[in-house]
């Protein structure tokens, strides 16, 4: 329930200060809740709450809390990564930033490592053109027979040519409508969250698989979240209406890791009507 809560929180910051400048009360229990999740919670929850304190404005309340997880957790596979991730965003100093990176790039070099996953996934956030950078590193990762690390590869590839990225994104969207792997069609959802960019003919595609799923659909909270996110400028009015609607009609109804995904939608992309998500 607490992650649920964060994303809920972070959705209200950018909410409301899309709507106001000017601090207010519901921005000022955000970004409280925000910090004390910071300094109580461990971990991946904690890593959350930094990120969203540095997308909002407040890295280094995050650099101070995450040099000492450094100082902890920095030989801990995986989540030493995500460490990584978050100091590569809260620090000023370029030469620390790049120390950060470069820690990041030898855990994506190191094809026997621990943290091939999250290293690859980190890389892809911080949009790093990672097939230009390690081109014989990418090619293998792409063909891994690991089909998580391989679809995140997809994405981390994605970056430094707009052509790449263009033929990334239909195999993702091809992915995410068609894979037999219900975890693969996950992941590709969410990174064409991520990644967005849809055109209008790839969006009417991934829409009409959101409002033709059952809600008993395993994909069904996954596929409707990735359609309010992804709606190109020319997207159907009528068809974001009937999503917004069915996330909104039985969201009480939903695990939490399913409204854990709905409240992500409008913290990506949002406005203070959808913040009853």
């Amino acid at each position: 329930m607490m992650l649920h809560l964060l994303i809920g929180m972070l959705s209200a910051i950018n909410i409301l200060s899309m709507q106001n400048p000017t601090p207010t009360t519901p921005q000022k229990q955000a970004l409280a809740e925000l910090k004390l999740i910071l300094a109580h919670r461990q971990k991946f929850i904690k890593a959350h709450a930094a990120e969203y304190l540095i997308w909002t404005g407040h890295a280094d309340v995050a650099l101070k809390e995450f040099l000492k997880e450094e100082k902890l957790h920095g030989t801990e596979p995986k989540y030493r990564v995500v460490i990584w991730r978050i100091l590569v965003q809260a620090e000023h100093d370029d030469a620390r930033k790049k120390m950060w990176l470069n820690k990041m790039y030898d855990a994506y070099k190191d094809l026997n490592g621990p943290d091939r996953t999250h290293a690859t996934e980190a890389l892809a956030k911080l949009q790093q053109p990672v097939a230009d950078l390690f081109p014989q590193v990418t090619s293998k990762t792409l063909v891994s027979d690991d089909r998580n690390l391989q679809t995140y590869a997809v994405w981390a590839s994605s970056y430094g040519s707009g052509i790449r990225m263009e033929v990334n994104r239909e195999e993702l969207l091809h992915r995410a409508l068609t894979d037999t792997n219900a975890i693969i069609r996950r992941i590709s959802a969410y990174v064409l969250r991520k990644e967005q960019g849809l055109n209008t003919q790839q969006w009417d595609k991934i829409t009409a698989a959101a409002l033709a799923a059952h809600k008993t659909d395993e994909l069904y909270v996954a596929l409707l979240t990735t359609a309010p996110v992804t709606a190109p400028a020319k997207a159907d009015s009528k068809k974001l209406t009937q999503v917004d609607e069915l996330l909104t009609k039985d969201v009480h109804s939903f695990s939490v890791g399913e409204r854990t995904e709905i409240a992500q939608a409008p913290a990506e992309k949002g406005t203070k009507n959808t913040c009853r998500y």
